[in-house]
């Protein structure tokens, strides 16, 4: 029996490794996401779509405009802007409205593309702006919109697969429904970007696997959580301004980083954790100096001493587990930025920031407890049946599976 556990073991693992890297490639920005404001003068609507560059190349999957890009040789933007032609109207008592003008490329945030459209209808009664770009291709795809009428916001709304409709009506400029609509629609979208963030629950995943005993585990989630509820209110604040390329790649590194200290965990070893960190950093240091690509050296240097002395205290400290804490709050306040970074790329804006905010670290804190809770049940009914030996397999898969996406997630998005 106990071979047959060591053949499943080691499949597992070579299957987990080579299937979520090549899986995981098109999902490389771990959530989707795009934003648009628009702005109602009498009969006319206009619309500015922003989404990122790297986002928009999904719409290269679909065959139409994959080919439109190659035989009119269009560069990504463009082929994007025919996309969203197809895919965003508007309509006035039911009837669609005529596009006053070609949609146009305006002027951007750089990483982003953003595209201009302006609609002439009939009247200004019962408008409805309907966006289907993206839920195409992909049903976890999130849009936030924002319906201006002159400077003041009218509606503020997360569409999502099942509801891509934003209906606008002038009347309701009520304090406590736009407080409502507000607090819901970040709650849900929270929810959502928890939920289908690969790289916080992957983290996560991590700490259970890390972690032994409730009452530990309670103490070392409540950090994480802390940490990402201070950075991510200093952040869409404005009191922080993150680098959400450099955010990003981080937030790979603290993944692969718990894989290290699990490592050690089972081994008791230093020497090859240590010496597989150093090597790769170096490498990467290296490969600044003779390419081209725009990798930060100080950020590289930063992450190598910051290791190395993390280690060092590792094996010299007596009561590891402070030391953990400690540890995951500073790594919650980095996936905190990264929540931030998303909030700030909806043009959240100050009129409704605290509640905006409320709702989104709320929606936050429940897909966490969610995803935490289903992970807890599977473990205590996986004891309650006696299954240590399942339990273990469990352990050691996840922790391939998490260094490696750590590992992955740290290189493609700082290097590609």
């Amino acid at each position: 029996m106990n071979k047959v556990f060591k053949f499943i073991d080691k499949l597992l693992k070579f299957t987990l490794v080579f299937v979520f890297l090549f899986c995981f490639y098109a999902q490389a920005h771990y959530y989707s996401e795009s934003f648009s404001t628009w702005r109602i003068d009498n009969n006319q609507v206009t619309g500015n779509y922003s989404v990122l560059e790297v986002e928009s190349t999904r719409i290269l999957n679909i065959e139409k405009f994959r080919e439109l890009a190659v035989k009119e040789n269009l560069t990504e933007a463009k082929v994007f802007k025919k996309y969203l032609e197809d895919h965003v109207y508007v309509l006035s008592n039911n009837e669609i409205c005529q596009i006053k003008e070609p949609f146009k490329l305006s002027s951007q945030q750089e990483g982003f593309i953003s595209i201009l459209m302006t609609f002439q209808c009939s009247s200004s009664n019962d408008i409805k702006i309907i966006n289907n770009a993206f839920f195409n291709i992909i049903q976890s795809h999130v849009h936030i919109a924002r319906v201006y009428e002159g400077k003041e916001i009218l509606i503020e709304k997360a569409l999502f697969f099942n509801d891509q409709t934003i209906t606008v009506n002038p009347d309701q400029k009520e304090l406590e429904f736009k407080f409502y609509e507000t607090f819901y629609n970040f709650l849900k979208s929270g929810i959502s970007h928890i939920l289908n963030g690969f790289d916080h629950l992957i983290f996560i995943i991590g700490l259970l696997i890390l972690v032994s005993g409730i009452r530990n585990l309670l103490v070392i989630i409540t950090g994480f959580t802390i940490g990402h509820s201070i950075t991510l209110s200093l952040a869409t604040l404005g009191i922080m301004s993150p680098n959400g390329i450099l955010v990003e790649s981080i937030i790979g590194f603290t993944i692969m980083f718990i894989g290290a200290e699990y490592l050690i965990q089972k081994t008791k070893t230093y020497f090859v954790t240590n010496y597989f960190l150093t090597i790769l950093i170096l490498s990467l240091l290296i490969l600044n100096i003779f390419t081209t690509k725009s990798i930060s050296s100080i950020l590289l240097i930063g992450l190598l001493l910051f290791t190395l002395g993390y280690f060092f205290l590792h094996k010299s400290i007596g009561k590891k587990n402070n030391l953990l804490i400690v540890i995951t709050v500073l790594f919650g306040m980095i996936h905190g930025l990264g929540f931030g970074s998303y909030l700030l790329s909806t043009g959240i804006n100050s009129n409704n920031m605290v509640t905006s905010l409320l709702g989104f670290n709320l929606g936050v804190e429940i897909g966490q407890i969610i995803f935490v809770l289903t992970a807890l049940t599977i473990i205590w009914m996986l004891n309650k049946l006696r299954f240590t030996k399942i339990i273990e397999l469990i352990r050691n898969t996840a922790f391939v599976f998490v260094t490696a996406m750590g590992f992955f997630w740290f290189i493609q998005r700082l290097v590609i």
